[in-house]
């Protein structure tokens, strides 16, 4: 979803982070060095002209200390629905962050094995 070039999704989120920001009495700078980023790629967030991936997401929640849905609950109708399974997925990732990496392991895992199916069915259709 765009409106005048920028996407809705990371303007929402962009003002979400920057008032949350403001709240906590940080600046972009010093945001930006307990993110281990730089104050540019606060500001791009924040102008919502760079997606925010959500890793970097949970870690700013965790430092401006605000819950997950506070980021994405103003657009929660573009990125899940809410009491979904993916909004109750992001709920318990919320509550146990440590499970990311598995997870996106065996995201990883489930994307590889379905390219292999994929290949495996256009082997068959060409070899008919």
């Amino acid at each position: 979803m765009t409106e005048n070039g920028k996407d809705l999704t990371s303007a929402v989120l962009g003002n979400r982070i920057r008032q949350a920001r403001k709240d906590a009495g940080l600046s972009q700078v010093r945001l930006a060095q307990l993110l281990n980023t730089t104050q540019s790629a606060i500001s791009l967030y924040e102008a919502g002209q760079r997606a925010v991936g959500i890793d970097m997401l949970l870690n700013v929640a965790r430092i401006l200390n605000r819950p997950l849905h506070y980021f994405l609950s103003a657009i929660d109708e573009v990125l899940y629905v809410r009491d979904s399974r993916i909004a109750n997925l992001a709920n318990e990732l919320e509550k146990r962050p440590q499970d990311i990496e598995e997870l996106l392991e065996y995201w990883e895992f489930v994307r590889w094995r379905n390219a292999q199916e994929r290949e495996q069915g256009l082997e068959l259709v060409g070899g008919s």
